[in-house]
């Protein structure tokens, strides 16, 4: 049985308002996802996006678009049969064994424009 951990990843922004870029990455996961918690600047735009992906392997994990308001969310992966053909009636957490990068885009320049807390079950 594994603990339970969480990973904080602060993105600073730079650019132009409403256009300003930024990016921050996890050390290194080895778990399965439990849920990923999103803490706004409190000046940060209402256009704010941000993404979740694996940060070697790539794929994302997570994607809130438009958004300046803190949230906790429960992504899940979407499970595929042997044919790679979708299961609908199903989920499961994502597995973990490499870093996340939390990319925030179209936000203004803020030091600490979005704060992940990404909370795991370590292996």
């Amino acid at each position: 049985m594994g603990e339970i951990v969480t990973e904080k990843v602060v993105v600073t922004t730079t650019g132009s308002d409403g256009s300003a870029l930024g990016s921050g990455d996890s050390g290194g996961i080895m778990g399965f996802l439990l849920d990923v918690y999103l803490d706004y600047h409190a000046d940060a735009p209402s256009s704010t996006d941000v993404t979740v992906a694996f940060k070697t392997r790539g794929g994302n994990v997570l994607v809130v678009t438009d958004n300046k308001t803190d949230g906790l969310y429960h992504p899940r992966a979407k499970p595929v049969d042997s044919a790679g053909a979708a299961i609908t009636n199903a989920h499961d957490r994502f597995a973990l064994n490499d870093a996340l990068t939390v990319s925030v885009a179209q936000a203004d320049a803020l030091t600490g424009c979005v704060t992940a807390y990404i909370r795991y079950e370590r292996i």
